[in-house]
């Protein structure tokens, strides 16, 4: 279909094209091209005119609805997943879309069930910046949390001394391969022996020197005593379990705390202080997934 357009450097379209979506002159319902050194922008309004193909429409209407893992989607199971399914197939030509009947056993497996396409619930995922082999049939794995892992690695990288870090659920590796790319010598447990063989493939991936280790952290909690600081990201742990965890670390030492809770509720853990607190999403109708950056006392 033949449209305005302006052709512009490609060093500076990106620029261009913030700048025409601001003023309501992009015209978003066609592909934008490239010719060599130059970009062809379709707009409302120019001298000049040419052919564009129109672009598909992939808004999605059901955010927050799925999770996309690689070249495939994931629908938790609820009333009306059908028309997810309908919308996802429709807008994104996904590779498979699986339904996630819930999370079973202590490694927190998703019992899964392939709706669409082909293939297993595995592949290669990028989160920022780093790229993650994921596979929902032997490790747990959200990209939901993408937030939560990238702050997690901020707050570790700018709280304070990080000589040495230990992510005691470390599943796949997407908090300790980012820190140990930083630098920060990295121990990453997990008692789930497919997830820490995921987790030295993705480190091999990324170039990244974390120490993964098979086992049940909180058993060996004790041997944490020289860590600066230690993540738990195991958020549907009981309180009492984490507390007496958090009880064998030494004084100084920080904690990165997920937590399920009531929303409203305070939380109490003996021997600690509360530096940072924050509501990462929503879990049910009346709980919320917390972040907590703790220092032992």
């Amino acid at each position: 279909m033949k449209v305005p357009f302006i052709k512009i450097n490609k060093n500076k379209a990106e620029e261009e094209i913030e700048r025409l979506k601001a003023n309501g002159e992009l015209l978003t319902g066609f592909k934008i091209k490239r010719e060599g050194p130059t970009v062809l922008i379709p707009v409302r309004h120019s001298g000049e005119e040419g052919e564009f193909e129109e672009a598909r429409n992939t808004k999605m209407n059901q955010v927050g609805s799925f999770e996309r893992i690689s070249d495939f989607f994931v629908i938790k199971e609820r009333k009306g997943w059908e028309r997810i399914l309908e919308e996802i197939v429709g807008k994104q030509k996904p590779r498979a879309v699986f339904l996630d009947r819930g999370v079973e056993g202590p490694y927190r497996i998703r019992k899964m069930e392939r709706v669409f396409g082909s293939g297993v619930p595995a592949g290669i995922h990028k989160e920022n910046g780093y790229r993650y082999l994921v596979d929902l049939e032997v490790a747990y794995f959200s990209p939901r949390l993408a937030g939560l892992r990238k702050k997690i690695n901020e707050n570790c990288i700018e709280s304070g001394k990080a000589d040495l870090v230990v992510d005691m659920y470390a599943g796949i590796g997407p908090i300790s391969i980012p820190l140990s790319k930083k630098g920060i010598r990295t121990v990453s447990i997990d008692m789930n022996e497919d997830a820490v063989k995921l987790l030295e493939y993705n480190a091999k991936l990324n170039r990244s020197k974390c120490e993964p280790l098979i086992a049940d952290s909180n058993k060996i909690a004790s041997c944490f005593s020289t860590a600066d600081q230690v993540i738990m990201n195991n958020p549907t742990q009981s309180i009492s379990l984490s507390e007496e965890v958090i009880s064998t670390f030494r004084k100084g030492t920080k904690v990165h705390f997920t937590h399920i809770q009531e929303k409203g509720e305070k939380l109490e853990i003996e021997g600690v202080e509360i530096l940072e607190e924050k509501e990462v999403h929503g879990y049910s109708p009346s709980s919320s997934l917390f972040y907590y950056m703790m220092l032992k006392r």
